[in-house]
């Protein structure tokens, strides 16, 4: 798999346009460095390259195992594991035409934004797509109202996987990029 990514300006501020290839097929997503948690491009870099050896040789195949490997090997980045397993997802959907909904097997519900409310989850802040949903489903199941937080992302791909996850919550709250 080849690993691709590059800076781009969006709304006012540095991102990370990120890109798996396999093929003849990509997927991309998208990270936002977000200056309020002292977070920039640079750091995110790193982590990219310090993931990358991973990455050249693994297979879009190995998506389901592949992300615990990446956090054993350098943890504390779940930011980059999140865009990563989206840009993953993306390529693992085209490659065997298989739709996101298929994948997650995510149930089919409305939920709704609220104002405010007392659990919520920053999905870039869990980890890679898989835990985000893992945490979401066990946390509904011992009775915690959770919520996610939703932020606009760069990409359509990160936005649609984001509209998955928020059926796997009670609710919604918009947040914006710090």
């Amino acid at each position: 798999m080849i690993v691709t990514y590059h800076l781009e300006k969006w709304q006012d501020r540095e991102i990370i346009r990120l890109e798996l290839m396999e093929g003849k097929f990509k997927g991309v997503s998208s990270i936002v460095p977000e200056r309020s948690l002292g977070e920039n491009y640079k750091i995110v870099v790193a982590v990219l390259e310090e993931y990358e050896g991973f990455l050249k040789e693994a297979k879009s195949a190995q998506i389901f195992g592949l992300f615990e490997k990446l956090e054993e090997h350098f943890p504390e980045h779940p930011k980059v594991l999140f865009s990563l397993s989206c840009a993953m997802l993306d390529l693992f959907s085209k490659r065997y035409g298989v739709s996101f909904e298929e994948m997650l097997d995510v149930p089919e519900r409305t939920v709704e934004e609220v104002e405010r409310a007392d659990v919520l989850v920053f999905p870039e802040a869990v980890g890679h797509v898989f835990r985000v949903a893992g945490f979401l489903s066990a946390m509904r199941s011992v009775g915690e109202r959770v919520f996610l937080v939703i932020r606009e992302y760069p990409d359509p791909v990160t936005n649609s996987i984001l509209n998955l996850l928020k059926k796997l919550s009670n609710g919604f709250v918009e947040g914006s990029w710090g």
